[in-house]
């Protein structure tokens, strides 16, 4: 089941989404995949992508795997990332997956992938679903 196309194109629409370049890789109910292609300005002084940019990669990628259930809004209330393994180029691969959810909030753990499907990043977060009437 594919998620609510209103859903995709508000993140689609995002100007945060579109200045990064985030790509949808694939999108279910509970489950959603991004990519990222890295680009030059991603790189830190060590000339890896910067962490701040992988942070944000996961917390997009957990966020909108809430809102694929259905929910108006979601917001981040907290988020623990642990990297792994630094990377220098090619594209970035994320996931994200519902571990437990109750009626106003939700457990999510998101990972990034290289292009080899190395584990880079592994993250878990807590989200506030909000429901408008």
């Amino acid at each position: 089941m594919e998620v609510n196309p209103f859903i995709r194109e508000g993140f689609e629409k995002s100007p945060f989404w579109n200045f990064v370049g985030l790509e949808l890789h694939e999108a279910n109910p509970g489950n959603v995949k991004l990519k990222l292609p890295i680009k030059n300005e991603f790189t830190n002084v060590r000339e890896t992508v910067h962490g701040g940019v992988l942070v944000s990669m996961v917390d997009t990628t957990m966020g909108f795997t809430c809102k694929s259930l259905g929910f108006d809004e979601v917001v981040t209330l907290q988020l623990n990332t642990n990297f792994i393994k630094s990377v220098l180029e090619g594209t970035l691969f994320s996931e994200g997956k519902i571990i437990s959810r109750t009626r106003t909030t939700a457990i999510v753990e998101g990972q990034i992938f290289d292009e080899q499907g190395e584990l880079l990043v592994h993250a878990n977060g807590t989200f506030k679903l909000i429901k408008k009437d």
